[in-house]
């Protein structure tokens, strides 16, 4: 069931969470799950608890480094011109 995907059982992104996972087991199976059951029964069978990198999928990394390398400097303040 998790191998297929959270979007092969309608949802709108591919992340998998506990409350997806008993939703979808209770639709399945018939069977009704705590969260805190699941969470131990997915544990006992090897799997983790991880969190998703947030980065925008329009994010364009060298634009973010070549911005880094050359504008942020003039943006930043020097310290011999600081004032007292």
């Amino acid at each position: 069931m998790l191998a297929k995907g959270a979007l092969t059982y309608g949802f709108s992104t591919d992340l998998w969470t506990n409350p997806r996972i008993v939703k979808v087991a209770e639709a399945q199976w018939g069977v009704r799950y705590s969260e805190t059951a699941m969470w131990r029964m997915l544990k006992r069978h090897g799997l983790s608890w991880q969190r998703p990198r947030r980065q925008a999928r329009e994010k364009d990394l060298r634009a973010v480094y070549n911005w880094r390398r050359r504008s942020w400097p003039r943006s930043k303040k020097n310290p011999d011109t600081e004032e007292p």
